[in-house]
Protein backbone atom coordinates (compact mmCIF):
# COMPACT_ATOMS: atom_id res chain seq x y z
CA UNK A 1 0.00 0.00 0.00
CA UNK A 2 1.09 3.76 -0.62
CA UNK A 3 0.95 6.55 2.21
CA UNK A 4 -1.88 8.28 0.52
CA UNK A 5 -4.14 5.37 -0.13
CA UNK A 6 -7.00 4.97 2.38
CA UNK A 7 -6.36 1.05 3.77
CA UNK A 8 -2.85 3.22 5.07
CA UNK A 9 -4.95 5.42 6.98
CA UNK A 10 -6.44 2.64 8.86
CA UNK A 11 -3.47 0.35 8.66
CA UNK A 12 -0.91 2.71 11.02
CA UNK A 13 -3.52 3.19 13.70
CA UNK A 14 -4.13 -0.19 14.34
CA UNK A 15 -0.39 -1.21 14.19
CA UNK A 16 0.12 2.15 16.63
CA UNK A 17 -2.48 0.37 19.25
CA UNK A 18 -1.51 -3.21 19.16
CA UNK A 19 2.62 -1.49 19.15
CA UNK A 20 2.05 -0.26 22.60
CA UNK A 21 -0.41 -3.09 24.01
CA UNK A 22 1.99 -5.77 23.01
CA UNK A 23 5.36 -6.43 25.44
CA UNK A 24 8.52 -4.73 24.17
CA UNK A 25 9.95 -8.85 23.33
CA UNK A 26 6.91 -9.39 20.75
CA UNK A 27 7.03 -6.10 18.86
CA UNK A 28 9.94 -7.08 16.56
CA UNK A 29 7.31 -9.67 15.67
CA UNK A 30 4.48 -7.42 14.89
CA UNK A 31 6.45 -4.57 13.16
CA UNK A 32 7.70 -7.75 11.35
CA UNK A 33 4.11 -8.98 10.18
CA UNK A 34 2.59 -5.94 9.66
CA UNK A 35 5.45 -4.50 6.98
CA UNK A 36 5.07 -8.01 5.14
CA UNK A 37 1.27 -6.78 4.99
CA UNK A 38 2.09 -3.67 3.83
CA UNK A 39 4.50 -5.33 1.00
CA UNK A 40 2.18 -7.68 0.27
CA UNK A 41 -0.37 -5.23 -1.36
CA UNK A 42 2.21 -4.44 -3.66
CA UNK A 43 3.25 -8.58 -4.40
CA UNK A 44 3.09 -11.35 -2.24
CA UNK A 45 5.69 -12.80 -5.04
CA UNK A 46 8.41 -9.83 -4.40
CA UNK A 47 7.66 -10.18 -0.83
CA UNK A 48 9.47 -13.87 -0.93
CA UNK A 49 12.02 -12.75 -2.88
CA UNK A 50 12.54 -10.07 -0.21
CA UNK A 51 12.48 -12.62 2.53
CA UNK A 52 15.41 -15.05 0.21
CA UNK A 53 17.40 -11.22 -0.01
CA UNK A 54 17.26 -10.69 3.94
CA UNK A 55 18.15 -14.38 4.67
CA UNK A 56 20.82 -14.49 2.41
CA UNK A 57 22.52 -11.48 3.50
CA UNK A 58 22.08 -12.08 7.30
CA UNK A 59 23.75 -15.85 6.64
CA UNK A 60 26.48 -14.15 4.81
CA UNK A 61 26.79 -10.92 7.71
CA UNK A 62 27.40 -14.16 10.45
CA UNK A 63 29.73 -16.06 7.94
CA UNK A 64 31.95 -12.75 7.87
CA UNK A 65 31.95 -11.78 10.83
CA UNK A 66 32.74 -14.82 12.23
CA UNK A 67 35.11 -16.42 9.47
CA UNK A 68 38.96 -14.91 7.76
CA UNK A 69 40.93 -15.18 5.29
CA UNK A 70 39.88 -16.43 2.00
CA UNK A 71 36.73 -17.38 2.54
CA UNK A 72 35.96 -14.63 4.25
CA UNK A 73 37.43 -12.62 0.95
CA UNK A 74 34.73 -15.12 -1.20
CA UNK A 75 32.04 -14.97 0.95
CA UNK A 76 32.16 -11.02 0.53
CA UNK A 77 32.44 -11.14 -3.05
CA UNK A 78 29.27 -13.37 -3.39
CA UNK A 79 27.45 -11.27 -0.72
CA UNK A 80 27.74 -7.85 -3.15
CA UNK A 81 27.68 -9.38 -6.31
CA UNK A 82 24.24 -11.73 -5.74
CA UNK A 83 23.11 -8.01 -4.45
CA UNK A 84 23.76 -6.39 -7.64
CA UNK A 85 23.18 -8.88 -9.81
CA UNK A 86 19.10 -8.71 -8.69
CA UNK A 87 19.17 -5.24 -9.18
CA UNK A 88 20.80 -4.88 -12.18
CA UNK A 89 18.03 -7.91 -13.45
CA UNK A 90 15.09 -6.38 -12.03
CA UNK A 91 16.12 -3.07 -13.04
CA UNK A 92 17.24 -3.31 -16.61
CA UNK A 93 15.53 -6.76 -18.12
CA UNK A 94 13.01 -4.91 -20.04
CA UNK A 95 15.51 -2.71 -21.29
CA UNK A 96 17.50 -5.50 -22.47
CA UNK A 97 14.02 -7.46 -23.21
CA UNK A 98 13.29 -4.46 -25.70
CA UNK A 99 16.43 -4.80 -27.32
CA UNK A 100 16.40 -8.83 -27.80
CA UNK A 101 13.08 -7.76 -29.37
CA UNK A 102 14.19 -5.39 -31.77
CA UNK A 103 17.16 -7.69 -32.98
CA UNK A 104 14.96 -10.46 -33.50
CA UNK A 105 13.00 -8.40 -35.61
CA UNK A 106 15.53 -7.35 -37.59
CA UNK A 107 16.99 -10.35 -38.24
CA UNK A 108 13.09 -12.27 -38.82
CA UNK A 109 13.74 -13.94 -35.72
CA UNK A 110 10.07 -14.25 -33.93
CA UNK A 111 10.26 -13.57 -30.29
CA UNK A 112 7.38 -12.27 -27.81
CA UNK A 113 8.70 -8.87 -26.23
CA UNK A 114 6.04 -10.44 -23.24
CA UNK A 115 7.40 -14.10 -23.54
CA UNK A 116 8.57 -13.50 -19.87
CA UNK A 117 7.31 -10.75 -18.39
CA UNK A 118 8.78 -8.90 -15.27
CA UNK A 119 8.00 -5.89 -13.33
CA UNK A 120 10.36 -4.47 -11.29
CA UNK A 121 10.00 -5.29 -7.38
CA UNK A 122 8.73 -1.44 -5.92
CA UNK A 123 11.49 -0.70 -3.29
CA UNK A 124 14.05 -3.46 -4.01
CA UNK A 125 16.50 -0.49 -4.63
CA UNK A 126 16.48 0.88 -1.25
CA UNK A 127 16.77 -2.94 -0.03
CA UNK A 128 19.64 -3.62 -2.09
CA UNK A 129 21.76 -0.55 -0.98
CA UNK A 130 20.73 -1.55 2.68
CA UNK A 131 21.96 -4.94 2.34
CA UNK A 132 25.53 -3.86 0.54
CA UNK A 133 25.98 -0.98 3.05
CA UNK A 134 25.57 -3.82 5.87
CA UNK A 135 28.16 -6.26 4.32
CA UNK A 136 30.14 -3.79 3.83
CA UNK A 137 30.00 -2.04 7.35
CA UNK A 138 30.72 -6.10 8.82
CA UNK A 139 33.73 -6.43 6.34
CA UNK A 140 35.31 -2.82 7.80
CA UNK A 141 34.62 -4.09 11.62
CA UNK A 142 32.52 -0.91 11.93
CA UNK A 143 29.71 -2.86 12.88
CA UNK A 144 28.37 -6.14 14.30
CA UNK A 145 26.59 -8.55 12.36
CA UNK A 146 23.48 -9.12 13.69
CA UNK A 147 22.43 -12.67 15.08
CA UNK A 148 18.67 -12.43 15.12
CA UNK A 149 17.14 -12.84 12.56
CA UNK A 150 13.85 -11.64 13.01
CA UNK A 151 14.65 -8.21 14.21
CA UNK A 152 17.19 -8.16 11.00
CA UNK A 153 14.16 -8.97 8.70
CA UNK A 154 12.12 -6.39 11.00
CA UNK A 155 14.39 -4.22 10.43
CA UNK A 156 15.47 -4.73 6.70
CA UNK A 157 11.67 -4.79 6.00
CA UNK A 158 10.42 -1.87 8.49
CA UNK A 159 7.28 -0.31 6.11
CA UNK A 160 8.01 3.34 7.01
CA UNK A 161 11.50 2.94 5.10
CA UNK A 162 10.76 0.10 3.09
CA UNK A 163 9.19 1.34 -0.61
CA UNK A 164 11.57 5.21 -0.77
CA UNK A 165 13.88 5.51 1.72
CA UNK A 166 15.35 6.54 3.68
CA UNK A 167 18.29 4.31 3.03
CA UNK A 168 18.97 3.23 7.10
CA UNK A 169 22.50 2.26 8.77
CA UNK A 170 22.08 -1.06 10.85
CA UNK A 171 24.00 0.58 13.12
CA UNK A 172 21.69 3.25 13.60
CA UNK A 173 18.51 1.41 13.12
CA UNK A 174 18.55 -2.13 14.84
CA UNK A 175 19.33 -1.03 17.99
CA UNK A 176 16.20 1.16 18.34
CA UNK A 177 14.29 -2.15 17.77
CA UNK A 178 15.93 -3.29 21.49
CA UNK A 179 15.27 -0.39 22.94
CA UNK A 180 11.97 -0.20 24.88
CA UNK A 181 9.51 2.35 23.46
CA UNK A 182 7.12 4.03 26.05
CA UNK A 183 4.19 5.99 24.32
CA UNK A 184 5.55 9.28 24.46
CA UNK A 185 2.71 12.42 23.87
CA UNK A 186 5.44 14.93 22.55
CA UNK A 187 6.90 11.98 20.23
CA UNK A 188 3.19 11.04 19.11
CA UNK A 189 1.71 14.23 17.95
CA UNK A 190 5.34 15.11 16.91
CA UNK A 191 4.63 12.38 14.21
CA UNK A 192 1.59 12.99 13.33
CA UNK A 193 2.16 16.52 13.16
CA UNK A 194 5.10 15.55 10.23
CA UNK A 195 2.95 13.42 8.45
CA UNK A 196 0.53 16.32 8.28
CA UNK A 197 2.91 18.55 6.80
CA UNK A 198 3.97 15.67 4.66
CA UNK A 199 0.41 15.14 3.05
CA UNK A 200 0.18 18.55 2.37
CA UNK A 201 3.36 19.35 0.81
CA UNK A 202 2.27 15.93 -1.14
CA UNK A 203 -1.18 16.18 -1.97
CA UNK A 204 -1.23 19.82 -1.88
CA UNK A 205 1.91 21.44 -3.23
CA UNK A 206 3.48 18.09 -5.37
CA UNK A 207 0.03 17.02 -7.15
CA UNK A 208 -1.11 20.57 -7.92
CA UNK A 209 1.90 21.36 -8.94
CA UNK A 210 1.90 18.37 -11.40
CA UNK A 211 -1.39 19.57 -13.23
CA UNK A 212 1.17 22.67 -14.90
CA UNK A 213 3.96 20.60 -15.08
CA UNK A 214 3.34 17.09 -16.26
CA UNK A 215 1.13 18.24 -19.54
CA UNK A 216 3.75 21.08 -20.37
CA UNK A 217 6.29 18.23 -20.13
CA UNK A 218 4.18 15.93 -21.99
CA UNK A 219 2.76 18.05 -24.89
CA UNK A 220 6.47 20.17 -24.72
CA UNK A 221 5.76 20.92 -28.69
CA UNK A 222 2.81 22.75 -28.88
CA UNK A 223 4.02 24.76 -25.78
CA UNK A 224 5.64 28.49 -26.16
CA UNK A 225 9.26 28.66 -24.46
CA UNK A 226 8.08 31.00 -21.46
CA UNK A 227 5.86 28.43 -20.16
CA UNK A 228 8.48 25.72 -20.83
CA UNK A 229 11.24 27.66 -18.21
CA UNK A 230 8.51 28.79 -15.97
CA UNK A 231 7.71 24.84 -15.80
CA UNK A 232 11.48 23.93 -15.87
CA UNK A 233 11.33 26.22 -12.52
CA UNK A 234 8.31 24.57 -11.13
CA UNK A 235 9.42 20.95 -11.69
CA UNK A 236 12.18 21.02 -8.50
CA UNK A 237 9.63 22.51 -6.32
CA UNK A 238 7.46 19.69 -7.51
CA UNK A 239 10.08 17.10 -7.43
CA UNK A 240 10.63 18.34 -3.93
CA UNK A 241 7.24 18.49 -2.01
CA UNK A 242 6.86 15.11 -3.74
CA UNK A 243 9.81 13.17 -2.10
CA UNK A 244 10.52 15.33 0.81
CA UNK A 245 6.31 14.72 1.74
CA UNK A 246 6.90 11.40 1.64
CA UNK A 247 9.93 11.58 4.06
CA UNK A 248 7.67 13.63 6.07
CA UNK A 249 5.25 10.56 6.32
CA UNK A 250 7.96 7.90 6.80
CA UNK A 251 9.18 9.86 9.60
CA UNK A 252 6.84 10.56 11.22
CA UNK A 253 5.29 6.99 11.36
CA UNK A 254 7.92 5.90 12.27
CA UNK A 255 8.38 8.46 14.96
CA UNK A 256 4.50 7.37 16.92
CA UNK A 257 6.37 4.04 16.83
CA UNK A 258 9.07 5.70 18.84
CA UNK A 259 11.87 4.91 15.67
CA UNK A 260 14.13 7.93 14.67
CA UNK A 261 14.55 7.97 10.95
CA UNK A 262 16.82 10.38 8.85
CA UNK A 263 15.93 13.29 7.39
CA UNK A 264 16.51 13.48 3.30
CA UNK A 265 16.29 16.94 2.96
CA UNK A 266 17.44 20.12 4.46
CA UNK A 267 16.65 23.23 2.59
CA UNK A 268 18.71 21.87 -0.31
CA UNK A 269 17.36 25.25 -2.49
CA UNK A 270 19.58 27.06 0.43
CA UNK A 271 22.66 25.40 -1.47
CA UNK A 272 25.42 27.40 -2.44
CA UNK A 273 26.97 25.12 -4.62
CA UNK A 274 26.39 21.82 -6.49
CA UNK A 275 28.31 19.67 -3.45
CA UNK A 276 26.10 21.56 -0.79
CA UNK A 277 23.32 20.77 -2.61
CA UNK A 278 24.09 16.96 -2.48
CA UNK A 279 24.81 17.16 1.39
CA UNK A 280 21.37 18.73 1.57
CA UNK A 281 19.18 16.62 -1.10
CA UNK A 282 18.29 12.86 -0.79
CA UNK A 283 20.46 12.84 2.32
CA UNK A 284 20.49 9.16 2.63
CA UNK A 285 21.73 8.39 -0.68
CA UNK A 286 24.50 10.83 -1.30
CA UNK A 287 26.22 9.49 1.74
CA UNK A 288 25.68 5.87 0.92
CA UNK A 289 27.31 6.78 -2.73
CA UNK A 290 29.86 8.93 -0.91
CA UNK A 291 30.65 6.22 1.65
CA UNK A 292 30.75 2.94 0.00
CA UNK A 293 31.52 4.17 -3.94
CA UNK A 294 33.32 7.92 -3.92
CA UNK A 295 35.81 7.10 -1.44
CA UNK A 296 36.88 3.24 -2.10
CA UNK A 297 37.14 4.56 -5.57
CA UNK A 298 39.44 7.45 -4.54
CA UNK A 299 41.13 5.51 -2.76
CA UNK A 300 41.75 2.76 -5.35
CA UNK A 301 42.69 5.65 -8.09
CA UNK A 302 45.32 7.26 -5.37
CA UNK A 303 47.10 3.49 -4.62
CA UNK A 304 47.21 3.46 -8.84
CA UNK A 305 48.27 6.81 -9.72
CA UNK A 306 51.49 7.88 -7.66
CA UNK A 307 52.87 10.48 -9.72
CA UNK A 308 52.44 14.16 -8.02
CA UNK A 309 50.92 15.41 -11.29
CA UNK A 310 49.56 14.03 -14.72
CA UNK A 311 49.71 16.89 -17.75
CA UNK A 312 50.43 19.90 -14.95
CA UNK A 313 47.89 18.86 -13.43
CA UNK A 314 47.30 17.26 -9.88
CA UNK A 315 46.80 14.13 -9.47
CA UNK A 316 44.35 14.63 -6.76
CA UNK A 317 42.41 16.72 -9.21
CA UNK A 318 41.99 13.98 -11.56
CA UNK A 319 41.26 11.40 -8.60
CA UNK A 320 38.25 13.44 -7.83
CA UNK A 321 37.50 13.92 -11.51
CA UNK A 322 37.50 10.00 -12.14
CA UNK A 323 35.73 9.19 -9.00
CA UNK A 324 32.80 11.66 -9.32
CA UNK A 325 32.04 10.77 -12.75
CA UNK A 326 31.51 7.15 -11.85
CA UNK A 327 30.15 7.76 -8.70
CA UNK A 328 26.79 10.11 -10.40
CA UNK A 329 27.34 7.74 -13.57
CA UNK A 330 26.06 4.75 -11.35
CA UNK A 331 23.70 7.55 -9.53
CA UNK A 332 22.09 8.27 -13.37
CA UNK A 333 21.87 4.52 -14.39
CA UNK A 334 19.91 3.77 -10.95
CA UNK A 335 17.74 6.21 -11.48
CA UNK A 336 16.44 4.91 -15.03
CA UNK A 337 18.42 3.44 -17.81
CA UNK A 338 17.54 6.03 -20.58
CA UNK A 339 20.45 8.11 -21.71
CA UNK A 340 18.55 11.31 -20.16
CA UNK A 341 19.14 9.67 -16.70
CA UNK A 342 23.26 9.61 -17.45
CA UNK A 343 23.45 12.85 -18.99
CA UNK A 344 21.99 13.72 -15.23
CA UNK A 345 24.16 12.25 -13.27
CA UNK A 346 27.27 13.12 -15.88
CA UNK A 347 26.31 16.69 -15.72
CA UNK A 348 26.16 16.80 -11.67
CA UNK A 349 30.05 15.37 -12.43
CA UNK A 350 31.07 17.73 -14.90
CA UNK A 351 29.85 20.81 -12.39
CA UNK A 352 31.33 19.48 -8.79
CA UNK A 353 34.75 18.41 -11.20
CA UNK A 354 34.47 22.13 -12.37
CA UNK A 355 34.49 23.56 -9.37
CA UNK A 356 37.14 21.09 -7.94
CA UNK A 357 39.46 22.22 -10.30
CA UNK A 358 38.94 26.00 -10.48
CA UNK A 359 38.80 26.23 -6.83
CA UNK A 360 42.03 28.12 -7.38
CA UNK A 361 41.22 29.84 -9.82
CA UNK A 362 37.88 31.36 -8.15
CA UNK A 363 39.75 32.56 -4.90
CA UNK A 364 41.68 34.51 -7.13
CA UNK A 365 38.89 36.02 -8.52
CA UNK A 366 37.33 36.95 -5.79
CA UNK A 367 40.49 38.37 -3.87
CA UNK A 368 41.16 40.61 -6.81
CA UNK A 369 37.59 41.88 -6.98
CA UNK A 370 37.52 42.04 -3.00
CA UNK A 371 34.96 39.59 -2.89
CA UNK A 372 33.74 38.37 0.19
CA UNK A 373 32.80 34.92 0.96
CA UNK A 374 30.48 35.84 3.59
CA UNK A 375 29.11 38.80 1.65
CA UNK A 376 25.37 38.12 1.34
CA UNK A 377 24.83 39.38 -2.21
CA UNK A 378 27.85 36.93 -3.20
CA UNK A 379 25.99 34.26 -1.02
CA UNK A 380 22.53 35.25 -2.84
CA UNK A 381 24.40 35.17 -6.32
CA UNK A 382 26.00 31.66 -5.52
CA UNK A 383 22.36 30.19 -4.30
CA UNK A 384 20.85 31.62 -7.44
CA UNK A 385 23.25 30.08 -9.81
CA UNK A 386 23.46 26.60 -7.97
CA UNK A 387 19.38 26.60 -8.26
CA UNK A 388 20.05 27.36 -11.86
CA UNK A 389 22.61 24.86 -12.51
CA UNK A 390 20.27 22.10 -10.78
CA UNK A 391 16.91 22.74 -12.74
CA UNK A 392 18.51 23.20 -16.12
CA UNK A 393 20.23 19.47 -15.30
CA UNK A 394 16.61 18.00 -13.88
CA UNK A 395 15.31 18.73 -16.94
CA UNK A 396 16.53 15.54 -18.50
CA UNK A 397 15.14 13.55 -14.72
CA UNK A 398 11.98 14.76 -16.22
CA UNK A 399 12.04 14.17 -19.97
CA UNK A 400 10.88 11.33 -21.33
CA UNK A 401 13.96 10.20 -23.11
CA UNK A 402 17.58 12.22 -23.46
CA UNK A 403 15.86 13.58 -27.58
CA UNK A 404 13.04 14.84 -25.59
CA UNK A 405 15.34 16.90 -23.22
CA UNK A 406 17.36 18.53 -26.02
CA UNK A 407 13.63 19.40 -27.62
CA UNK A 408 12.97 21.21 -24.11
CA UNK A 409 15.63 23.01 -24.13
CA UNK A 410 15.76 24.20 -27.68
CA UNK A 411 12.02 25.24 -27.29
CA UNK A 412 13.48 27.89 -24.64
CA UNK A 413 14.31 30.18 -28.01
CA UNK A 414 10.58 29.78 -29.29
CA UNK A 415 7.36 31.27 -29.12
CA UNK A 416 8.06 34.36 -27.45
CA UNK A 417 5.26 36.59 -29.05
CA UNK A 418 2.07 37.77 -27.59
CA UNK A 419 -0.14 35.72 -30.25
CA UNK A 420 1.93 32.47 -29.67
CA UNK A 421 2.10 32.68 -25.86
CA UNK A 422 -1.98 33.52 -25.68
CA UNK A 423 -2.37 30.07 -27.89
CA UNK A 424 -0.15 28.21 -25.33
CA UNK A 425 -2.18 29.09 -22.43
CA UNK A 426 -5.43 27.86 -23.98
CA UNK A 427 -3.90 25.20 -24.69
CA UNK A 428 -2.94 24.73 -21.13
CA UNK A 429 -6.49 25.76 -20.45
CA UNK A 430 -7.99 22.62 -22.46
CA UNK A 431 -5.76 20.26 -20.05
CA UNK A 432 -7.59 21.61 -16.77
CA UNK A 433 -5.42 24.67 -15.82
CA UNK A 434 -7.67 27.09 -14.76
CA UNK A 435 -7.62 30.31 -12.83
CA UNK A 436 -8.38 28.38 -9.42
CA UNK A 437 -5.35 25.92 -10.21
CA UNK A 438 -2.98 28.75 -10.88
CA UNK A 439 -4.17 30.60 -7.43
CA UNK A 440 -3.35 27.24 -5.81
CA UNK A 441 -0.25 26.94 -7.29
CA UNK A 442 0.69 30.26 -6.13
CA UNK A 443 0.13 29.90 -2.92
CA UNK A 444 1.32 26.51 -2.64
CA UNK A 445 4.37 27.85 -3.60
CA UNK A 446 4.42 30.38 -1.40
CA UNK A 447 3.71 28.49 1.47
CA UNK A 448 7.01 26.21 0.69
CA UNK A 449 9.28 29.13 0.08
CA UNK A 450 8.29 30.79 3.36
CA UNK A 451 8.24 27.33 5.78
CA UNK A 452 10.46 24.74 3.92
CA UNK A 453 12.80 26.53 2.12
CA UNK A 454 13.49 30.45 2.62
CA UNK A 455 13.00 29.94 6.44
CA UNK A 456 15.30 29.49 9.27
CA UNK A 457 16.73 26.61 10.95
CA UNK A 458 13.21 26.03 13.13
CA UNK A 459 11.05 23.61 10.98
CA UNK A 460 7.35 24.45 11.02
CA UNK A 461 6.14 22.96 13.52
CA UNK A 462 8.84 24.65 16.07
CA UNK A 463 7.70 27.95 15.04
CA UNK A 464 3.72 27.02 15.36
CA UNK A 465 4.24 26.22 18.78
CA UNK A 466 5.92 29.12 19.87
CA UNK A 467 2.02 30.79 19.07
CA UNK A 468 -1.01 30.95 21.21
CA UNK A 469 -3.18 27.88 22.35
CA UNK A 470 -5.77 28.95 20.35
CA UNK A 471 -3.62 30.07 17.14
CA UNK A 472 -1.75 26.97 17.15
CA UNK A 473 -4.40 24.30 16.90
CA UNK A 474 -6.38 26.51 14.45
CA UNK A 475 -2.99 26.21 12.23
CA UNK A 476 -3.37 22.73 12.19
CA UNK A 477 -7.12 22.33 11.97
CA UNK A 478 -6.41 24.70 8.89
CA UNK A 479 -3.74 22.71 7.46
CA UNK A 480 -6.26 19.65 7.28
CA UNK A 481 -9.09 21.64 5.75
CA UNK A 482 -6.59 22.73 3.19
CA UNK A 483 -5.50 19.05 2.37
CA UNK A 484 -9.25 17.91 1.67
CA UNK A 485 -10.45 21.13 0.06
CA UNK A 486 -7.61 21.75 -2.36
CA UNK A 487 -6.42 18.09 -2.82
CA UNK A 488 -6.23 17.03 -6.20
CA UNK A 489 -9.29 14.68 -7.18
CA UNK A 490 -7.33 12.18 -8.23
CA UNK A 491 -3.86 11.64 -6.08
CA UNK A 492 -0.91 10.67 -8.22
CA UNK A 493 1.87 7.73 -7.53
CA UNK A 494 5.00 9.40 -5.48
CA UNK A 495 7.59 10.37 -8.20
CA UNK A 496 10.31 7.99 -6.48
CA UNK A 497 8.30 5.04 -6.21
CA UNK A 498 9.64 4.07 -10.00
CA UNK A 499 12.79 4.19 -8.92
Amino acid sequence: MIFTSFPFFVFLPVVFIIYYLLPHRLRWFLILLCSSLFYGVFSWQYLLLFYFLIFFNWAIGIMLYSSSGHFRKRAYISGIFMNVLLLVFFKYYGHLNSNIFSVANFIHLHYSENFIRIIMPIGISFLVFTMISYLIDIKRRAILAEKHLGIFAAYSLFFPKLIQGPIERTGRVIPQFREKHYFSYEKVTGGLKLMAWGFFKKLVIADTLALLVDPVFAGHEKICGPVIILCALIFPFQLYADFSGYTDIALGSARVLGFDLTNNFQRPFLASSIRDFWSRWHISFSTWLRDYLFLPLAYYFSKKMKRPAYLSIKTEKWIFLFSVLITFSVCGLWHGNGTNFLVWGLLFALFLSWSNWTLSLNKSIRKKLHISKQSPVFRAYKILVTFLLVTFSFIFFRAASFTDAIQIITGFFHGWSYTEITYCWSFLGLQGINPRIVSTIVISLSILLYTDILADKKDIFERISETPLYVRWGIYYLIILIIIVYSPAESRHFIYLQF
